[in-house]
């Protein structure tokens, strides 16, 4: 039998196998979305030879820009890139990303142009680096504006509604700034958030954003999000809802569509995850039916992932929205 090699670390030993766990740790926590954590696990990998380091480098670059640590996720973006390590589009698409991010948009005319002197870009990127490419030309030769404070944090919620619907009419390039934090902080009324999002995509606004409501988080492209109702997951809950209910109970269907509509608006730009919308149709029924029977519920003979929809779907429906 073949007997592994050990690893000596200074004057420490290292056992054999550390760093396969180091990086089975790491990829586990980016699958639970635990991108802290990831980041330490695949960090302390790279301190052994490795025969898939480009691979963990790439995963650790994807968790250092899910944490917001973007200071070095740049910084490894650079030295992949010049050292050629990963797939080179893959992390140039990263590097963009982040430096949009980063409003670092003389940096991002200098790297794309660059490339177009080159003529390196495979045809599938040319179009996407070229509008790219005049957005940050266009951005570098804006002049600076003057930011302001869209609120004073002491308005009601139907108060911040109002300013934000007003907002639709108006230049909001001076509030952008706060209102891509209130859409990074998951503590923000996600029913501010979703107007906010509307806001965005009415002004057409193409750089990148964040958004972090409930547990979920990604970024968005303001100017090509779906509107709040036309995702396939929300369109397939109304069906079913539809079926069930359309010939039989009209007023419930009824009751049960603007529930759904309600709790969408909240989720909004997201979908139900781990759950079909079969489950989250049934869970939304069941909800509104215990309207009628006095809150009586009988979890325990639900299944688990009607289950999982109904925990949700009551989370939601206890968020108050403002009154018009």
């Amino acid at each position: 039998m073949k007997k592994k090699k050990w690893i000596k670390k200074g004057n420490l030993i290292i056992f054999p196998g550390t760093s396969d766990e180091l990086i089975r740790k790491g990829r586990v926590a980016l699958e639970k979305k635990d991108y802290d954590q990831a980041v330490l696990y695949l960090q302390e990998a790279l301190q052994y030879p490795l025969d898939e380091e480009d691979d963990v480098k790439m995963a650790l670059l994807l968790a250092l820009y899910e944490s917001d640590q973007y200071d070095q996720a740049l910084s490894l973006c650079k030295d992949m890139l010049n050292q050629g390590i990963g797939e080179y589009f893959d992390v140039l698409d990263v590097y963009i990303l982040i430096l949009m991010q980063q409003k670092q948009y003389e940096e991002i005319y200098t790297t794309l142009s660059a490339l177009m002197e080159e003529k390196q870009l495979p045809e599938e990127k040319r179009e996407n680096f070229e509008q790219l490419l005049l957005l940050s030309k266009k951005m570098k030769e804006s002049p600076p504006v003057e930011e302001k404070s869209l609120f004073t944090g002491s308005e009601s919620l139907r108060e911040r509604t109002i300013k934000l619907m007003e907002l639709v009419n108006q230049n909001i390039h001076p509030y952008k700034k706060d209102l891509e934090e209130l859409l990074k902080d998951p503590q923000t009324h996600p029913f501010v958030q979703t107007l906010i999002l509307n806001v965005l995509k009415e002004h057409g606004i193409e750089q990148p954003t964040e958004v972090r409501k409930f547990y979920f988080h990604k970024q968005v492209v303001p100017v090509v999000l779906k509107d709040t109702f036309e995702s396939e997951y929300f369109q397939e809950v109304i069906r079913r809802l539809e079926e069930q209910l359309g010939q039989t109970n009209p007023v419930l269907l009824e009751q049960a569509r603007e529930c759904v509509k309600r709790h969408f608006f909240l989720l909004y730009p997201f979908d139900p995850e781990d759950v079909s919308p079969e489950s989250w149709a049934e869970a939304s029924l069941l909800l509104v039916q215990s309207y009628y029977e006095d809150g009586l519920l009988n979890e325990k003979e639900l299944g688990k992932e009607i289950s999982r929809s109904l925990a949700l779907i009551k989370e939601l429906d206890e968020i108050s929205s403002p009154i018009m």
